[in-house]
């Protein structure tokens, strides 16, 4: 038996799906093939990602093609220079293997390659290259119809700068010093191995695949694709959802968002993520399995479907799928309660999953505002305090917290949010109320994680520094534009919190918790 394979091609971004189906269609019939592909700039979303929360669209535009993957895992900026390298077999011996344990031996010709130049290089789950704490590729995969479906992407040289502009991730500004920082977060192959040619690397690949499959390499001319077509749309607008919740995971961020019928009931739901989700259709029929559903029953739907199996999904359980629907309940609650057209602005952290809204609510010791949400004119913008001017809705939040004898405190930078955490935890606090965008929830859980205080979190709005590319001097204190808090939404909220601390201390009987979020922030 043999692994037939090609030397690496030029292909239009709008080929790549014919080019991955192609090599699909020959590991149906009992074939191996590995190929080798060079797109030109474009996207490449993954198989579950929403572009609109990975993709900076607005840069983006017209200047070059998104395409989706057949793969999960993370959106990629890609050029001429990155190196696609598609392998698809019969399962075989990979069917039964659980999905990190797969995602690892599929990776194992690639280390053995870069170790081959010398390069001590590890994988880190759930699916990066790794050589001295700097990413040096990733890996995806697929099951469906008794083939697996292999993908590797390994960047020969990288504009880090176009990457800051194409992806949605929370990096530092671009500024000189911004992109120093940036490009010291990856380790391009050529920058290894000088003078490397993208043949011989994927000749070597090529011979460890054929090896680790136990089969002969042969190469041959690359398949004939169609002409280049569009591209097929991959950015769908519409409606905001009615409810939305996210988990961090040890496999990446997975979204549960649901649209609801007057009555409640679940018209439509969609999970989404940078997740590496081996059983392709797994997803989807979780979607149809909450249609029609009420959506307070959305986590015993989902425990239900899912059944006794573990997800094939690298690093998410079923309690992590089932917490999502359970976090949808508890937003469809908060919503009804404070009449909110759609719960999105209001998110809990309870760190062992288990506390309710109300008795959060109403445990609420403190309230954390961020400076950015400060008028710039304002001489207490870079300050903790505020001598409620009455000018903004940062001293309206001031005058809320006070009335209650609650700690209010402005975070002028990160090092002063993980000191106040710390000293919240100290003193004993049950639980804060946080004013941040979710971007830098999502980027900083950690200072969240290690202090360990349940907490309400009130989405801000307006220009943040993650919107507008500034997150470096927004950790330094030295961002610029102004976020906006909404001080009505939080006199309700503070409304509510009285009314349940005046009862039983707190101790609610609502709907659950949002967002634990307990894994190590990624490696990107």
């Amino acid at each position: 038996m043999r692994l037939a394979w090609h030397d690496p091609q030029p292909l239009a971004p709008a080929q790549f799906p014919d080019y991955e189906q192609a090599h699909i269609a020959r590991a149906s019939r009992g074939e191996a093939v590995l190929g080798f592909a060079r797109l030109a700039r474009c996207a490449l979303v993954g198989a579950f990602e929403d572009p609109r929360r990975t993709l900076r669209l607005s840069y983006i535009g017209e200047r070059f093609p998104v395409v989706r993957r057949l793969t999960g895992g993370g959106s990629l900026s890609l050029d001429p220079d990155t190196l696609v390298a598609v392998l698809a077999a019969p399962a075989g011996p990979y069917e039964a293997m659980a999905p990190d344990a797969l995602m690892s031996a599929l990776a194992a010709p690639l280390l053995a390659v870069i170790r081959g130049y010398g390069i001590d290089a590890v994988f880190i789950a759930p699916n990066d290259i790794v050589v001295a704490g700097r990413k040096l590729g990733s890996v995806f995969a697929r099951q469906h119809a008794g083939v697996v479906l292999f993908e590797a992407v390994v960047p020969l040289a990288l504009d880090v700068e176009e990457l800051l502009k194409t992806l949605r991730l929370p990096l530092e500004k671009l500024s000189e010093k911004g992109l120093l920082a940036a490009r010291q977060r990856f380790a391009p192959l050529s920058t290894l191995v000088p003078d490397l040619l993208p043949g011989p690397l994927g000749a070597r690949l090529a011979a460890e695949t054929a090896q680790a499959l136990g089969r002969c390499a042969h190469r041959e001319p690359p398949p004939v694709l169609r002409e280049e077509t569009p591209c097929a749309a991959v950015v769908d607008g519409g409606p905001v959802a009615d409810v939305q919740a996210f988990l961090k995971t040890a496999g990446g961020v997975l979204y549960l968002d649901v649209w609801l019928d007057p009555g409640a009931l679940i018209r439509e739901a969609r999970f989404t993520g940078g997740v590496i989700c081996l059983d392709g259709g797994l997803l989807a029929r979780l979607q149809a399995s909450l249609a029609g559903t009420d959506i307070k029953q959305a986590e015993s739907t989902l425990a239900k479907a899912l059944g006794a199996s573990p997800p094939d999904i690298v690093g998410v359980d079923a309690a992590d799928i089932i917490y999502l629907g359970h976090l949808c309940a508890a937003r469809f609650h908060v919503g009804r309660r404070l009449g909110l057209a759609a719960a999105t602005q209001i998110s809990v952290f309870s760190p062992d999953r288990a506390a309710s809204v109300e008795t959060l609510l109403g445990a609420i010791d403190a309230v954390l505002l961020p400076y950015c949400a400060k008028p710039t004119w304002c001489k207490w913008r870079h300050r903790d305090g505020c001598p409620e001017c009455g000018r903004c809705a940062v001293g309206e939040a001031y005058g809320l917290a006070r009335a209650r004898n609650l700690t209010v405190i402005t975070i002028t930078r990160y090092e002063h949010l993980q000191a106040v955490l710390s000293d919240l935890k100290n003193q004993g606090a049950r639980a804060f109320l946080g004013v941040c965008c979710t971007d830098f929830f999502l980027k900083r859980d950690y200072a969240f994680i290690d202090a360990g205080i349940p907490a309400v979190f009130l989405d801000i709005g307006g220009d943040t520094c993650y919107t507008l590319r500034q997150e470096e001097a927004a950790y330094a204190g030295r961002f610029e534009a102004e976020a906006s808090v909404d001080a009505r939404l939080l006199g309700r909220l503070l409304a509510w919190r009285d009314r349940l601390a005046a009862v039983d201390g707190g101790a609610g009987n609502g709907a659950g918790a949002e967002g634990s979020l307990d894994a190590a922030p990624s490696l990107i």
